[in-house]
C-alpha cells in the first residue's frame, strides 16, 4: 500500500506531499491544473522512463520519494528479485526514490541503495495497478487483454506465466547454440584433415602439462650419475665419515665443551644453543646426503626412455608453442570435429536439446492454453455482472482464444469482444464501444482482474471521461466497492465521485513567473466547496453547496 508521495520540482508542481487512505482517495482540479502530474511522478517511482523535459523551472533535477507498506508474501515475488536484497526489513517498509537531472540521466534508489530502473519497473508492477484514461487503446492491443485474462487466472497462472517464460528462454538459448554450432560446424568442413592431424599427433604422444619440466630433470640426474653420486657420498663421508669424528662430530664436541663452561657464564648459553642447531642441522643434512648417494642409478635404458619422450614433446612444443598450448590444440581439435561429425557436443547434440526444449515449451504453452480456455468464460461473466452494476446490463462480453506464433507467454492470442445492446454481434471492444462506455469496460475489466490478482493499490487516471449522470455514480460505487479491499488513488473530475472519498487533495495552479501548481489536503468545508465547483457552480454558492453537502450525506449515510 502506498503511505506517502512526495514530488520536488516536477514539470510545474514545486513541491507537494500526499499520504493516500488505507480506502478511497481523490485528487481533484481544474482542467489544465496539472492532476496527472502526479500520476506521472507516481509512474516514475514505479520504474518509468524519466526524461529531461520532466524537470521543472526549481532545481537542476526532480526528485519523488514513495513510501510503500509490503508484507513478506509481495517481497517473495519473483516480480522483487532484482530489489528483495536491498531491503532489510519490511517491517520498516519500502522507501523508493528517483533523481531525474536536466540530462536526463536519473537515480533510482530502493532502501537507499541503487537499483535499476528495471528491477523497479518489475517490482513496481506487482506493487501499484495503474489504470489511464487511455486504457481503451491499450486494451486494443492483444497483449493487453491476455495479461488481464492472466491477471483473472491469480497466483496459480502467474506460475504458469513463470514457468512459460522460463521454457521460452531456454528455447531461444538452445535455438542460437543450435544456429552457431551448425554455421561452426559449415565453416569447419573444410578443415576436417587438418584437425583430424592434429587431434591424431596429440592423442599418439598424450601429453600431460608440466611434462617436459619433470622429464628434463630427470635426464640430467641420469645423464650425471656419476658426478651425483660421488659429490653427495664425498659430502655426506666429510660430516659423517665411518671413521674419526667429521664436520658433524666436531661441532657436537664444540657444543659440548661450551656447555660445560656455562656455569661460569650464563652468557655462553645462546653460543650453545646456535651450536646444538647446527649440530641438528648438520645430522639432517648428513642423512639426506647419504640417502640420495645410495639412490643415484646408473640406468642407460631409462636415460634413452627419457630422452626419446622428450624428443616427440620437444616436436610438439616446436608446432604449437609450448606444451600447455599443444595440449589444448588438441582438445580443441577433439571438439571440433565431433561438431563437424555431430558426436557428443556438436550439431546433433545442439539439435536434440533444441527439441527438448521446444517439447517443454509446447508443454508450458498447452497448460496455459486449457488455463486460459476455462478463464476465459468465468471472466466474461464477472464482467458482465460489473457492466451492470455500471449501468450496462444489456451488455454482453465474449473472450476468444486464437493462436498466434509460440511466444514467451505462450502461443495464445486473446480477444475481448462485446455487444454493449441486444441485437448487436459481439466485436472488439474498440470497436463495439463508445468513449463513455470503453471507461465503463475498462474499469469492469480492471476490476474483474484484481479480484484475482490482488495488486494492493489501484490508480485510477480519470477514467471516468466521458460518463456522467448515473453512470458517473455507478462508477464511483463501484471504485468504493473496490476500495473495501484494495487501497484506491482516483484522479477524477466527477463530483459524484469526489463525494465518495475517504480522503480528498485538491490540485491549484498558482499564476506568476513561473506558473506553479500546488497541491492541498481538504477539510470537511474544503472537500464541500471542491464538489460545488464540480458541479458547476461558484463554490461558494449556496446551492451548489447544499447539493454538495447532501451528496455527502448520502456517503455516510
Amino acid at each position: 500500500m502506498l503511505e506517502r508521495l512526495r514530488v520536488d520540482n516536477l514539470v510545474v508542481l514545486r513541491s507537494a506531499e500526499i499520504e493516500p487512505a488505507s480506502g478511497m482517495t481523490v485528487i481533484t482540479g481544474e482542467t489544465g491544473a496539472g492532476k496527472t502530474i502526479l500520476a506521472g511522478a507516481l509512474g516514475l517511482v514505479l520504474g518509468a522512463k524519466g526524461e529531461a523535459g520532466l524537470v521543472g523551472p526549481h532545481g537542476d533535477e526532480v526528485y519523488v520519494e514513495a513510501d510503500f507498506r509490503i508484507d513478506e508474501t509481495i517481497l517473495a515475488d519473483p516480480a522483487f528479485v532484482g530489489v528483495s536484497e536491498l531491503i532489510d526489513d519490511v517491517d520498516d517498509g519500502l522507501l523508493v526514490a528517483r533523481r531525474v537531472g536536466r540530462d536526463g540521466r536519473g537515480r533510482t534508489l530502493v532502501g537507499g541503495r541503487s537499483a535499476t530502473r528495471g528491477a523497479l519497473e518489475d517490482a513496481g508492477g506487482r506493487m501499484v495497478g495503474v489504470v489511464s484514461q487511455h486504457e481503451s487503446r491499450r486494451l486494443s492491443k492483444p497483449a493487453a487483454q491476455r495479461a488481464i485474462l492472466d491477471a483473472f487466472g491469480g497466483e496459480d497462472q502467474d506460475g504458469r506465466l513463470r514457468t512459460m517464460a522460463a521454457a521460452w528462454r531456454d528455447l531461444v538459448a538452445a535455438r542460437a547454440a543450435r544456429e552457431a554450432a551448425e554455421v561452426e560446424a559449415a565453416g569447419l568442413a573444410g578443415r576436417v584433415a587438418e584437425l583430424e592431424g592434429i587431434a591424431e599427433r596429440i592423442a599418439a604422444v598424450q601429453p600431460q602439462a608440466g611434462e617436459d619440466d619433470a622429464l628434463e630433470a630427470e635426464r640430467q640426474r641420469l645423464r650425471y650419475a656419476d658426478v651425483l653420486a660421488d659429490g653427495t657420498r664425498t659430502a655426506a663421508t666429510l660430516l659423517s665419515p665411518d671413521d674419526g669424528a667429521g664436520a658433524l662430530g666436531l661441532a657436537g664436541q664444540a657444543e659440548r665443551a661450551v656447555r660445560s663452561a656455562v656455569d661460569r657464564d650464563p652468557d655462553l648459553l645462546s653460543v650453545a644453543e646456535e651450536l646444538r642447531e647446527v649440530v641438528i642441522r648438520l645430522e639432517e643434512a648428513s642423512r639426506t646426503l647419504h640417502a640420495y648417494s645410495n639412490e643415484v642409478e646408473h640406468d642407460p635404458e631409462r636415460l634413452q626412455q627419457v630422452e626419446g619422450r622428450l624428443d616427440l614433446l620437444a616436436d610438439l612444443v616446436r608446432r604449437h608453442g609450448t606444451l600447455a598450448a599443444a595440449i589444448e590444440a588438441g582438445d580443441e581439435a577433439v571438439r571440433l570435429l565431433a561438431i563437424v561429425q555431430g558426436e557428443n557436443g556438436g550439431v546433433e547434440a545442439a539439435r536434440a536439446a533444441e527439441i527438448a526444449a521446444m517439447a517443454a515449451a509446447t508443454t508450458a504453452a498447452a497448460a496455459l492454453t486449457k488455463v486460459r480456455g476455462q478463464l476465459g468464460p468465468k471472466l466474461a461473466t464477472s464482467v458482465q455482472r460489473h457492466l451492470a452494476d455500471l449501468g450496462m446490463a444489456d451488455a454482453e462480453v465474449q473472450i476468444e482464444l486464437g493462436e498466434r506464433e509460440l511466444g514467451a507467454s505462450g502461443h495464445d492470442e486473446v480477444q475481448i469482444l462485446l455487444a454493449p445492446n441486444p441485437g448487436l454481434a459481439p466485436a472488439p471492444i474498440a470497436e463495439a464501444a463508445s468513449g463513455g462506455e470503453l471507461s465503463r469496460v475498462a474499469l469492469a475489466l480492471r476490476v474483474a482482474a484484481h479480484d484475482r490478482a490482488a495488486v494492493p493499490t489501484l490508480v485510477f487516471d480519470e477514467v471516468d471521461a466521458g460518463v456522467g449522470g448515473a453512470t458517473a455514480v455507478a462508477v464511483g460505487q463501484k471504485l468504493r466497492e473496490l476500495a473495501e479491499s484494495t487501497q484506491v488513488i482516483c484522479i477524477t473530475h466527477l463530483a459524484q465521485i469526489a463525494a465518495l472519498a475517504d480522503r480528498h487533495y485538491r490540485v491549484l495552479k498558482v499564476p506568476g513567473d513561473p506558473t506553479e501548481t500546488t497541491i492541498e489536503l481538504l477539510n470537511d468545508a474544503g472537500v464541500e466547496a471542491e464538489l460545488a465547483r464540480m458541479l458547476g457552480g461558484d463554490e461558494t454558492a449556496e446551492e451548489a453547496l447544499v447539493l454538495a453537502r447532501r451528496m455527502r450525506s448520502d456517503v455516510s449515510s
